[in-house]
């Protein structure tokens, strides 16, 4: 039986605890994408340890990052879409790693979701998918992507992730979650695809397989990689658990090291009860071999110990809370072991 704050391995990167700091849209970037003093101040002072206990969060995973201008989703996001950013990403992973906290990255491509030009599987947008604003003409559809389009945008994934590691991340987490363009593959609701790259499910995680098996090689076999799942659309006619269950397989074979999982093809869900993802985990834990991570409102220590204590899950990233409490980690290694 595991407890939150006992150590995990994950290929050779150790967490000293169970704790995580999962990606969050801060909008504070420069509009070019470049890291900026204000991003840096945000993830050091919630990696700094507690004085006494010597300990706090046990990994921190940066916000959802572009991997190309196209694929950008709003004015003010993080990039890595180019080899000028990876000395101010450097910095950062400096910083954190000063505070005795690994630190990874999420990268991603917005796809239909994208500030200009969006770019989707179908040359249609889903109503459910909150569209973004300024756009070229929001009354066009997004543009269908070409099979070498496809290609491109692997290889934007795979180039993103090896400056990732060269600019010192301990793990690369791609995003395939919240409506995004891997979720916009993986999800019968916006991929309409009539060629190998649509329709069955087999077909439709073929893009978000060959992503993974381009980042798995970029960054080599020892580095982590995470893949956030939209493991369910929560909505008629979307992806369910079930369908996660029998692609869950296939992302492993392709080269993932964790799960992380969420869910809601409209976006990441603000409200509901606590941990309204944990029944994601409790379908998914028990049919794969690698750790689970699931948020999902998170907000107290009691609920993150149980989650890890039952073996529902192997990670638990608290967001939303820890945003608004930069020593919410802290404080709770001193409520689960008071001085």
């Amino acid at each position: 039986m595991a407890e939150l704050f006992s150590s995990l391995q994950i290929k050779g990167l150790t967490l000293k605890n169970r704790l995580v700091m999962p990606p969050m849209a801060l909008d504070n970037a420069a509009e070019n994408g470049e890291i900026t003093e204000e991003q840096i101040d945000h993830y050091t002072v919630r990696a700094r340890p507690d004085n006494i206990l010597n300990t706090g969060i046990g990994l921190i995973i940066v916000e959802h990052t572009f991997i190309h201008p196209k694929g950008k989703s709003h004015v003010r996001q993080l990039g890595i879409d180019d080899d000028a950013k990876i000395s101010g990403l450097k910095y950062m992973t400096e910083a954190v790693h000063q505070e005795g906290v690994p630190l990874g990255i999420q990268i991603t491509h917005a796809g239909a979701r994208a500030l200009y030009n969006p770019v989707a599987p179908s040359a249609e947008f889903c109503p459910h998918i909150i569209r973004n604003k300024p756009m070229t003409d929001p009354n066009d559809p997004p543009h269908e992507l070409t099979v070498a389009e496809i290609s491109d945008i692997i290889q934007y994934f795979a180039d993103a992730a090896r400056r990732a590691k060269k600019a010192g991340f301990d793990l690369i987490e791609i995003h395939g979650a919240h409506g995004y363009l891997l979720n916009q593959f993986y999800s019968p609701l916006t991929n309409k695809r009539t060629d190998n790259y649509g329709g069955s499910l087999v077909n439709r995680m073929r893009f978000p397989c060959e992503v993974i098996s381009a980042v798995r090689e970029a960054v080599g076999s020892d580095m982590p990689v995470f893949y956030r799942l939209g493991a369910d659309d929560r909505l008629p006619g979307g992806t369910t658990i079930q369908d996660s269950i029998e692609a869950v397989p296939y992302f492993i074979k392709a080269g993932i090291d964790c799960l992380d999982l969420s869910g809601g093809i409209c976006g990441y869900l603000k409200n509901g009860p606590e941990a309204f993802f944990a029944y994601m985990a409790e379908a998914l834990k028990p049919v794969v071999h690698i750790p689970v991570l699931v948020t999902g409102g998170i907000k107290t220590v009691q609920t993150a110990v149980e989650l890890v204590k039952n073996d529902t899950t192997d990670l638990v990233g608290v967001g939303r809370a820890m945003l608004s409490d930069p020593d919410w980690a802290r404080n709770a290694r001193k409520a689960v072991s008071p001085c």
